[in-house]
């Protein structure tokens, strides 16, 4: 599993788009996936130019296409960072269950 550190919302939706593009191209290697400013940023590199502009092209539309995803539910979401400690894609309902963890975890902290 490629995005086995990220929650599933982006694993459903992408997990097996980047699986696709590293089966048609075997020889490439996952150099970094991770999370930038509430979107997936995906490094993978080629072994030609060639492969590599297609790897960009694919990876790069998935970048985009993470800034639209909720990364709990998979659903519509925008890219937040109001109330949480980094930006991350969340729908409505996953953006208020974040914050409302949040607010109860600094609540623990305060009465402890």
């Amino acid at each position: 599993m490629i995005l086995r550190n990220f929650k599933t919302g982006w694993v459903e939706a992408f997990e097996q788009k980047i699986q696709t593009l590293l089966t048609l191209f075997p020889e490439s290697k996952v150099l970094s996936i991770k999370r930038h400013l509430g979107m997936l940023r995906i490094e993978i590199e080629a072994i030609d130019k060639d492969r590599q502009y297609v790897i960009n092209c694919v990876t790069y539309k998935i970048e985009r296409e993470s800034a639209r995803i909720c990364e709990i539910c998979g659903k519509y979401g925008t890219r937040r960072d109001s109330y949480l400690p980094e930006t991350m894609c969340l729908c409505w309902r996953c953006y208020a269950l974040e914050v409302d963890a949040l607010d109860q975890a600094d609540t623990a902290t305060i009465s402890n």
